[in-house]
């Protein structure tokens, strides 16, 4: 079986390069993948199928699986997944870029204090139901493992004003010279959904995940590494980008990334489940993305934005993301 995880310095100094030439350009305004549809808004225009982040990452025998939806929920974005939509995890056990393994998932329409039903299948190819509750609550899943869905405060961070030049690294306008940083996104929220299921349910150790959402047949948006989309897709091509499939990605999309493209695409998130490894090996939600680019491409261990952890801590126990800000 080909080998998912690829040279992770070499990756890196290769996205540090690349962010650091186009951080000029107004598409990176989204950061992650926040508002990656033409002019900076939501795939569909409905932040509810906007997804902002995909999280993969080793829990002891388990791995933990989380997709980011509907970026400031609350301040631009609704706080309730779409009833009429579909959500899903897709992995790839083989390296082919195709889905080997689905988990999808479907919301009822919120009731008047917000909650929603949400329900949970499995599908390999075959179908099962294999959890159902309601948002908000931790809900069992059958075979081993817990799912929550609901609104929790965005795990992003990172100087998105110095990125774009606003000012320069760790020089954020009130704080003390050299050491300050302002993270963009402290105090936003997004919706969530979280999924812990045994690592030996996903098959081999390594293996790729991206994340979907769709309407019917059609799928509107798609995420696996951060940034893909945002930093290297041109506007006209975004919506394109978003609802091809990452099978597709050197062929159609590959003009873009140039050199880049035999590292970057396609756009799935590789993981050795067997490994505690962050990025590039799947994404835990403390890496520091921007400071380990930093520090490759300037090679000073000390390089960062100054910005080195979320505005509030992420919990040690499931759900692993922080209570949303009120």
């Amino acid at each position: 079986m080909k080998r998912f995880v690829k040279g992770s310095r070499l990756a890196v100094l290769l996205i540090a390069m690349a962010l650091v030439g186009l951080a000029a350009i107004p598409a990176t305004l989204g950061a992650a993948d926040h508002l990656d549809a033409p002019n900076l808004t939501s795939p569909g225009g409905d932040g509810r199928w906007d997804i902002t982040d995909v999280y993969a990452f080793k829990n002891g025998a388990n791995t933990v699986l989380i997709m980011g939806v509907n970026p400031a929920a609350g301040v631009f974005s609704p706080v309730t997944f779409d009833e009429n939509a579909r959500y899903g995890f897709e992995i790839d056990t083989d390296g082919d870029a195709r889905d080997d393994l689905s988990f999808k998932f479907t919301f009822g329409a919120p009731d008047a204090d917000g909650k929603q039903s949400v329900r949970l299948i499995r599908s390999d190819p075959g179908s099962d139901l294999i959890a159902e509750g309601t948002t908000g609550e931790n809900i069992p899943v059958d075979g081993g493992g817990t799912l929550r869905a609901g609104l929790f405060d965005d795990p992003f961070f990172f100087d998105l004003n110095a990125f774009l030049g606003a000012y320069p690294f760790c020089e954020a306008p009130g704080g003390p010279a050299g050491s300050s940083g302002e993270d963009f996104f402290a105090g936003l929220n997004v919706t969530a959904i979280v999924l812990e299921v045994p690592s030996d349910s996903l098959g081999p150790d390594n293996i790729g995940v991206w994340a979907r959402t769709g309407l019917g047949r059609d799928q509107v948006d798609r995420m696996g590494r951060p940034a893909i989309n945002t930093v290297f897709i041109p506007s006209d091509q975004k919506d394109a980008f978003n609802e091809a499939s990452p099978r597709q990605d050197a062929k159609r999309f590959g003009q873009f990334l140039g050199d880049l493209a035999p590292v970057l695409l396609p756009d799935i998130l590789t993981v050795d489940t067997s490994s505690d490894a962050g990025f590039l090996n799947g994404r835990q939600l403390a890496d520091d993305v921007i400071d380990i680019e930093l520090q490759v491409i300037t090679g000073d261990p000390a390089a960062g934005d100054c910005v080195d952890g979320n505005d509030v801590a992420f919990p040690g126990a499931f759900p692993y993301l922080a209570d949303p800000h009120q």
